[in-house]
């Protein structure tokens, strides 16, 4: 790790290709853009270690009530907890795409949380931004994931 001025800190080799970080002055600076993405994705993952299933409120699909077929996300719920209480295969057998998404949940929590208890701002760095076209591409190829999920419960008949 090398110190290259003004408190921001990268690593040695990589030229700011993965991630940056720096010190700012306030640690206001460090808990705006972090805390409110580690609430979100904390919170969920919490609750799901905390509580049954069974033990929540539940939330009918209006999709699943109107046309009789699950929607997009139906499952992800079973999904997070069934992963929460260990049974993977269940999780991964319901949802697939979940063990993507919990892994994904489960990253950004610790990423956010790492910053607010070090102190720091951290930033992606340019291997890790999304970009126009790469965006484009990236929301793309999530969408085809979800699409690809949801015609494997269908063809399943989960609901």
């Amino acid at each position: 790790m090398t110190h290259t001025g003004a408190d921001t800190f990268t690593a040695a080799n990589l030229s700011n290709r993965w991630i940056i970080w720096h010190r700012p002055a306030s640690y206001w600076s460090v808990a705006v853009p972090h805390l409110f993405l580690a609430a979100l994705t904390g919170i969920p993952l919490m609750v799901s270690f905390l509580f049954s299933l069974d033990g929540l409120p539940s939330i009918p699909c209006t999709f699943l009530w109107l046309t009789g077929y699950p929607c997009p996300f139906c499952g992800f719920t079973r999904s997070f907890w069934a992963f929460s209480a260990g049974d993977w295969t269940y999780a991964l057998w319901n949802a697939p795409l979940s063990g993507v998404v919990y892994a994904l949940f489960a990253g950004v929590f610790i990423w956010n949380t790492a910053a607010l208890i070090a102190g720091v701002c951290i930033q992606p760095g340019t291997l890790l931004r999304l970009s126009g076209r790469r965006a484009a591409w990236i929301i793309t190829f999530i969408s085809v994931l979800f699409l690809i999920n949801w015609i494997y419960r269908l063809s399943l008949g989960l609901k």
